[in-house]
């Protein structure tokens, strides 16, 4: 196996593989409402007190962003010495759950909020692509 700065080889006899490891990690951000509604997140909450019209997917009901959590996920990327970019756009990820009554999931992908970035720990440096709002 041949190592350079970032990239790790095997060497075969038939051919030469690059070692690539994937890693999703997520976090939640401490907000005292939700992500696309005022709903309040207090946990431990009775069950159903914390819904809104727009959790509820009733129809002419359109989410708004948490203004809170853009600036923590700005925060968050700056922490990660990542790009932050200045044009960043939500998507619907259609799917059917039982507790998804919109039939969708409002997520980031093509244009996340925070771009390119790297966290730098003794031995190696660990570069990511995107981190996203969801």
């Amino acid at each position: 196996m041949s190592k350079n700065k970032l990239e790790y080889l095997i060497d075969r006899e038939d051919n030469q593989y690059e070692v690539v490891i994937g890693l999703e990690v997520h976090a939640q951000v401490t907000s005292e409402s939700k992500l696309f509604s005022s709903s309040s997140t207090k946990f431990g909450a009775e069950p159903n007190t914390q819904v809104s019209l727009v959790d509820a997917a009733f129809p002419g009901m359109l989410p708004v962003i948490n203004e809170f959590c853009v600036k923590q996920a700005i925060k968050t990327g700056i922490g990660l010495n990542a790009k932050i970019n200045k044009r960043s756009v939500f998507d619907r990820k259609n799917y059917f759950y039982a507790d998804l009554p919109q039939g969708y999931q409002i997520s980031q992908f093509k244009d996340p909020i925070v771009g390119e970035g790297k966290v730098i720990f003794p031995s190696p440096t660990i570069g990511f692509l995107y981190c996203e709002i969801w």
